[in-house]
């Protein structure tokens, strides 16, 4: 009973990840999800603490992995690549552009 209920969990976080709204928060979501699996399976003992921790681990390496697919601009003169919320080079003063 406790693994379908895991496995049916799992599943709809990966489900509601698609509806998060940027790629940080998406990478988040799939690393919490995977890890808190993966925690789940590989302790034995304690899997809750092992879920828990994967979970942990996981939204945090997955929310830095989707945060570098935010930095989508470049500075033409410099050629340093910014996150997208930025609009001039603060090395330079250009006007970022879109990275294509």
């Amino acid at each position: 009973m406790a693994r379908k209920l895991t496995v049916g969990v799992l599943i709809a976080a990966l489900a509601a990840s698609t509806l998060s709204c940027t790629p940080t928060q998406q990478g988040a979501t799939i690393g919490a999800v995977t890890g808190a699996g993966a925690g789940y399976a590989l302790d034995r003992h304690h899997r809750t603490r092992g879920a828990a921790v994967g979970a942990v681990a996981g939204g945090i390496i997955g929310g830095v992995i989707g945060y570098t697919y935010e930095i989508n601009k470049f500075c033409p003169n410099c050629g340093r690549r910014f996150h997208d919320s930025r609009v001039y080079c603060p090395y330079d003063g250009a006007p970022l552009q879109q990275v294509r």
